[in-house]
């Protein structure tokens, strides 16, 4: 966790000495239709894959990778050149970035099994479609999408502070990340006219 924080902390500074950012248009695999139709920052982009690429990592219980120690070493470079209030927000931004992953992983078998489904907003939403559903875990379900939307809420904050961008930027960003990275979860799509659920 330890270099998450560095690694965290060294983004937030480099987004900082970038005077501008190139927009590009990001499409979806043509399988896998990305409801947001929309200019999205590539950079941010790109950091949304890696974030949820990371949350996705631990869930088949493999061991994670050791960072590259010459990549730390860059990391740690750029972090000694900061000020202490960048730190302290990159910090902050680990620890909301570490409630959203351990409320992901809690979530996640509810979404395997069709009760819970991720929304085009970037967050997740009870939809019950369950194989064989029951009132115990239904309940336990929604449960688990409160938790995860409000660590979700709370990270997104913090990454559009890190981002220097909107709130709204970084939900419609990840939503098209969570929408891409889905398999064997439902996800709500639009069909060109409404938006409808799907499972990928």
């Amino acid at each position: 966790m330890k270099h998450l924080a560095l690694i965290f902390c060294a983004v937030l500074g480099i987004a900082t000495l970038l005077a501008c950012t190139p927009e590009v248009k990001i499409t979806g695999d043509s399988e896998k239709p990305i409801a947001i139709n929309a200019e999205i920052n590539i950079h941010i982009y790109q950091h949304a894959e890696e974030v949820v690429d990371d949350l996705y990592a631990g869930l088949d219980d493999e061991p994670e990778p050791e960072p590259d120690t010459a990549f730390v070493r860059i990391m740690e470079r750029v972090v000694a050149s900061l000020s202490i209030s960048s730190c302290e927000a990159a910090e902050q931004k680990s620890q909301a970035y570490q409630n959203m992953k351990k409320a992901f992983t809690e979530t996640m078998k509810y979404m395997k099994s069709g009760y819970v489904g991720e929304n085009h907003f970037g967050y997740v939403t009870y939809i019950g479609k369950a194989d064989k559903p029951d009132s115990k875990t239904a309940q336990e379900a929604q449960k688990a999408v409160a938790k995860l939307n409000a660590a979700r809420k709370a990270f997104y904050e913090e990454e559009a502070k890190s981002q220097k961008t909107t709130v709204e930027e970084i939900q419609k960003t990840y939503a098209a990340v969570y929408a891409a990275k889905a398999k064997g979860i439902w996800v709500e799509t639009c069909n060109g006219k409404n938006y409808e659920w799907k499972k990928f």
